[in-house]
């Protein structure tokens, strides 16, 4: 069983639901943290982070966080969230922006299964 430590950076360039990263097949990630950063010069965003669920084949809403202003990062698995977030293969993580302009970063630990 291989570790292996990934930081997956997803530049978003539309308002279309983004997939910013997908647990390969045989591993289970621990999903320490994923961050966005409103690149968009003058306009707040409101983003979606959902989790793709391989086994029922439907993403669920995991977090909103609305009114992201210019140039601020902001932490999904913060605060009454949970600290670490754990996917199963070929679970995945969604993304969607309001602004066609967002960084996504996403700090993974997979556990090679096999």
């Amino acid at each position: 069983m291989a570790n292996k430590y990934k930081i997956n950076i997803v530049p978003v360039a539309t308002t279309s639901i983004t997939t910013v990263y997908t647990c390969p097949e045989a591993n289970v990630a621990l999903v320490k943290s994923i961050s966005a950063y409103n690149v968009h010069a003058t306009n707040p965003a409101n983003w979606i982070l959902k989790v793709y669920d391989n086994e029922s084949t439907a993403a669920y809403i995991y977090r909103g966080i609305t009114s992201v202003a210019a140039a601020t990062t902001k932490e999904f698995l913060e605060g009454d969230q949970s600290t670490l977030l754990v996917l199963e293969e070929s679970d995945a993580l969604h993304f969607q922006t309001t602004v066609t302009s967002a960084n996504v970063f996403v700090s993974v630990l997979e556990q090679d299964r096999t």
